[in-house]
């Protein structure tokens, strides 16, 4: 009797141990966020954020990516255009990671994160899933959908994601706009930053919560470290891995950069519209073809962007108050004292003029450096359009 209350005894030790044993080797995990500085390119300006897995128990060490694409696929560029290439999350050992963002001079800074046995291996069979060929790929959306949103939602969709939703000092009543104008300037791109105001809809004049304002990896960074869990931090540690080497750029001088540029085309239009003789006429009528031809090509362009693509950022463009499509149809009767086309410039004239109460609704919807441009359109639309016959030779 004793032997079998001994073995019983044995089993039942066993079996905790073994339990035990178990839990130890779940535990064995570590999941951290990787957030890396951004680049010198359009590409990697934003930074990065990846997940790192390490699990001692069977000695990986793992970094899940969710900002992959295809370069290589022969629809690359139409599918890019279209808003139609798919990302997917990918998988990559640490050390070649690593090695890449070393050989571009990049940092990583790394938060370990505080979750339980049970937590670290649901967000480990998620990504075990989403790198799955079925499951792996997914339509990309800058805003809304990105490498660093889709991080946010498995972090944050662990357990009850009310108790401790990051709540950091993001800025005040900040559009997504904003947050791009931050990296833009700090990168000393306004050319990059006026074209993509020219093609970001109101989408990116929404206002964000601390939730929505992580779409940028800085950002879901500072969430995370603002974030509580159980009454103590969500973050355990944070290390850097590797220092930011990138070299500090030296501001644009201002005979580079879009203000400079539109200013002196609106004096360059105004100086030559101001002669009188028949000769600057001909020089007129070339100038306005050229400029409300462009602008009606931009407006075309704009306007399949909102329409022809998926691209969701790109619709309810205000930019196509003047930069409009007609415009470019428009310019085929400018010489013919067609009484519809002067009606169509004058009534133009006006309504670009509306641009200017708007300008103060929402003032980053349209690039400030476009305003020399936006009144150069309206003055010289109006000249076109008005009655005087007279003016109206001289101008054409």
């Amino acid at each position: 009797m004793k032997g079998i209350k001994r073995a019983i005894s044995i089993f039942v030790f066993g079996c905790i141990m073994m339990h035990a044993s178990a839990q130890s080797d779940s535990c064995r995990l570590r999941i951290s966020l990787l957030t890396c500085s951004p680049g010198s390119e359009l590409y990697s300006v934003f930074g990065h954020s990846a997940l790192r897995i390490v699990d001692s128990t069977v000695g990986t060490d793992i970094v899940y990516n969710f900002g992959t694409f295809n370069f290589g696929d022969p629809d690359f560029y139409s599918k890019f255009v279209m808003g139609r290439l798919m990302y997917y999350v990918d998988q990559e050992t640490y050390s070649s990671f690593k090695a890449e963002y070393e050989y571009e001079r990049r940092g990583i800074t790394e938060q370990i994160l505080s979750f339980s046995c049970a937590e670290k291996k649901s967000i480990q069979e998620k990504l075990f899933i989403n790198v799955r060929e079925e499951n792996k790929y997914y339509k990309y959306d800058f805003l809304k959908d990105n490498c660093t949103t889709r991080l946010r939602d498995i972090i944050f969709g662990v357990g009850n994601q009310q108790s401790y939703r990051a709540q950091f000092a993001a800025k005040t009543n900040a559009s997504y706009r904003d947050y791009l104008h931050v990296y833009l300037d700090r990168a000393n791109m306004p050319w990059t930053k006026l074209g993509i105001d020219l093609l970001i809809g109101l989408d990116g004049e929404d206002r964000m919560n601390s939730n929505e304002a992580m779409y940028l990896p800085d950002y879901l960074m500072k969430g995370l470290s603002a974030a509580n869990w159980r009454g103590g931090r969500m973050v355990l540690a944070e290390n850097i891995l590797l220092p930011d080497l990138q070299p500090k750029l030296n501001s644009n001088p201002l005979f580079q950069t879009p203000l400079f540029f539109f200013l002196l085309l609106f004096v360059f239009y105004i100086v030559i519209g101001s002669m009188k003789s028949v000769r600057f006429g001909k020089i007129n009528r070339v100038l306005d073809v050229f400029l409300f031809a462009v602008t009606g090509i931009l407006g075309f362009i704009l306007l399949f962007m909102w329409v022809g693509t998926d691209h969701m950022s790109f619709r309810h463009n205000v930019n196509l108050i003047w930069a409009m499509p007609l415009n470019l149809v428009a310019v085929f009767f400018m010489g013919n004292r067609n009484v519809k086309c002067k009606k169509y410039f004058f009534y133009y004239s006006i309504l670009v003029l509306f641009i200017i109460p708007l300008i103060f609704i929402l003032p980053e919807a349209i690039n400030p450096t476009l305003y020399p441009l936006i009144i150069l359109l309206s003055y010289r639309a109006w000249i076109i359009g008005r009655n005087d016959k007279k003016t109206l030779k001289q101008s054409l």
